[in-house]
Protein backbone atom coordinates (compact mmCIF):
# COMPACT_ATOMS: atom_id res chain seq x y z
CA UNK A 1 0.00 0.00 0.00
CA UNK A 2 1.21 3.47 -0.88
CA UNK A 3 0.12 6.74 0.66
CA UNK A 4 0.49 9.79 -1.57
CA UNK A 5 -0.46 13.41 -1.32
CA UNK A 6 -2.92 14.62 -3.91
CA UNK A 7 -0.14 16.70 -5.49
CA UNK A 8 2.20 13.72 -5.86
CA UNK A 9 -0.63 11.57 -7.15
CA UNK A 10 -1.62 14.16 -9.73
CA UNK A 11 1.96 14.50 -11.07
CA UNK A 12 2.02 10.97 -12.48
CA UNK A 13 -1.51 9.65 -12.30
CA UNK A 14 -1.06 7.22 -15.21
CA UNK A 15 1.98 5.61 -13.55
CA UNK A 16 0.04 5.23 -10.31
CA UNK A 17 -2.93 3.68 -12.11
CA UNK A 18 -0.56 1.27 -13.89
CA UNK A 19 0.95 0.31 -10.51
CA UNK A 20 -2.49 -0.39 -9.02
CA UNK A 21 -3.68 -2.48 -11.96
CA UNK A 22 -0.48 -4.51 -12.42
CA UNK A 23 0.34 -5.18 -8.77
CA UNK A 24 -3.10 -5.31 -7.12
CA UNK A 25 -1.62 -2.60 -4.89
CA UNK A 26 -3.62 0.08 -3.14
CA UNK A 27 -3.00 3.80 -3.03
CA UNK A 28 -4.34 5.93 -0.22
CA UNK A 29 -4.69 9.66 -0.76
CA UNK A 30 -5.31 11.27 2.63
CA UNK A 31 -7.47 14.35 2.95
CA UNK A 32 -7.92 16.84 5.80
CA UNK A 33 -8.92 14.46 8.62
CA UNK A 34 -7.42 11.12 9.63
CA UNK A 35 -10.58 9.26 8.63
CA UNK A 36 -11.08 11.24 5.44
CA UNK A 37 -9.34 10.07 2.31
CA UNK A 38 -9.59 8.18 -0.92
CA UNK A 39 -8.55 4.60 -1.64
CA UNK A 40 -7.56 3.68 -5.19
CA UNK A 41 -7.54 0.03 -6.18
CA UNK A 42 -8.03 -1.99 -9.32
CA UNK A 43 -11.50 -3.05 -10.37
CA UNK A 44 -10.38 -6.69 -10.09
CA UNK A 45 -9.33 -6.13 -6.47
CA UNK A 46 -12.55 -4.27 -5.66
CA UNK A 47 -14.72 -7.03 -7.19
CA UNK A 48 -12.82 -9.63 -5.17
CA UNK A 49 -13.52 -7.73 -1.94
CA UNK A 50 -17.21 -7.39 -2.78
CA UNK A 51 -17.47 -11.11 -3.56
CA UNK A 52 -15.76 -12.02 -0.29
CA UNK A 53 -18.08 -9.69 1.60
CA UNK A 54 -21.07 -11.37 -0.01
CA UNK A 55 -19.82 -14.88 0.74
CA UNK A 56 -19.19 -14.04 4.39
CA UNK A 57 -22.37 -11.99 4.90
CA UNK A 58 -24.56 -14.99 5.69
CA UNK A 59 -23.85 -17.09 8.80
CA UNK A 60 -24.70 -20.23 6.81
CA UNK A 61 -22.32 -19.32 4.00
CA UNK A 62 -19.58 -18.50 6.49
CA UNK A 63 -20.05 -21.83 8.30
CA UNK A 64 -20.00 -23.80 5.05
CA UNK A 65 -16.84 -22.04 3.88
CA UNK A 66 -15.11 -22.71 7.19
CA UNK A 67 -16.11 -26.39 7.00
CA UNK A 68 -14.78 -26.62 3.45
CA UNK A 69 -11.48 -25.00 4.43
CA UNK A 70 -11.13 -27.44 7.34
CA UNK A 71 -11.75 -30.37 4.96
CA UNK A 72 -9.00 -29.12 2.66
CA UNK A 73 -6.57 -28.67 5.58
CA UNK A 74 -7.35 -32.21 6.81
CA UNK A 75 -7.08 -33.66 3.29
CA UNK A 76 -10.70 -34.81 3.48
CA UNK A 77 -11.40 -34.28 -0.21
CA UNK A 78 -14.14 -35.88 -2.25
CA UNK A 79 -13.75 -36.31 -5.98
CA UNK A 80 -16.51 -34.63 -7.95
CA UNK A 81 -18.24 -36.92 -10.46
CA UNK A 82 -20.28 -34.96 -12.99
CA UNK A 83 -21.37 -38.11 -14.83
CA UNK A 84 -24.19 -38.51 -12.31
CA UNK A 85 -25.85 -35.29 -13.40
Amino acid sequence: MKALTISNFRKSIKDHFDYVVKSMGIIVVPRNNDDDGVVIMSLKHYNSLIETEHLLSSPNNRKRLEESMAQIENNELTKYDDSKI
